[in-house]
């Protein structure tokens, strides 16, 4: 839990009073919960802390201070490893259908009814299965073990693309944060690589259990 931060983004002026906000600080603890109230706010504190496994929640409906979808591709922008969870009184009927296609199309991972009286009960266990989820992504690990280098390493030469431009470790982070063809298929080769290993060690196992069977 250590690299886990949970941002609420709501604008509820009661929000740091509510039992969703004060359950989660009880588990998780207050330096690892934020809550901010405006919307840019919370967007400039994800710019400010990307080097953290973020899990958002955020209200759907700010009335006409800003707007939800707006505040949710302004998110993805920053990253498309962060973890979203869109809480919400409105029935899923009710959600405007292309609001919907964004969410579906861009990573939201769930959605809760938040007016139901144990709305922030099930929020809570979306927030567990985020935590589960972001400790075993690959490009979330793959993050992590980029930003474990000095700055300085990162800004040194690392790799070619297939167009042979030289990018550093800074540059294959952004890549993978914002989803890219090249953040892909950095992921996939770890996928690969892991998985050649493993296959090896396998062989070995049955060369070994082969060889004391025939002896």
């Amino acid at each position: 839990m250590t690299n886990i931060q949970i941002l609420i983004i709501d604008d509820d002026p009661e929000m740091g009073e509510r039992p969703l906000f004060l359950k989660l600080v009880q588990k998780y603890g207050d330096n690892h919960v934020t809550w901010k109230e405006k919307p840019k706010n919370g967007v400039e504190f994800l710019r400010q802390n990307l080097h953290l496994r973020t899990i958002v929640i955020l209200d759907y409906d700010f009335g006409t201070k800003s707007n939800c979808i707006d505040v949710f591709q302004e998110i993805q922008a920053q990253s498309k490893l962060l973890y979203i969870i869109l809480n919400t009184a409105k029935d899923i009927s009710e959600i405007n259908e292309s609001d919907l296609k964004i969410f579906i199309n861009n990573h939201l991972m769930a959605l809760v009814d938040k007016s139901d009286y144990n709305g922030y009960q099930k929020t809570l266990i979306e927030v567990e299965k985020a935590i589960g989820y972001l400790n075993n992504r690959v490009d979330c690990i793959l993050e992590e073990w980029i930003l474990r280098h000095e700055f300085f390493t990162r800004e040194k030469p690392y790799l070619k693309d297939e167009n042979g431009n030289l990018l550093n470790m800074n540059d294959v982070l952004d890549n993978i944060r914002q989803d890219t063809d090249l953040g892909r298929k950095m992921t996939r080769n770890i996928i690969s690589t892991a998985i050649s290993l493993l296959q090896k060690d396998i062989d070995k196992l049955d060369t070994r259990s082969t060889s004391t069977t025939n002896e």
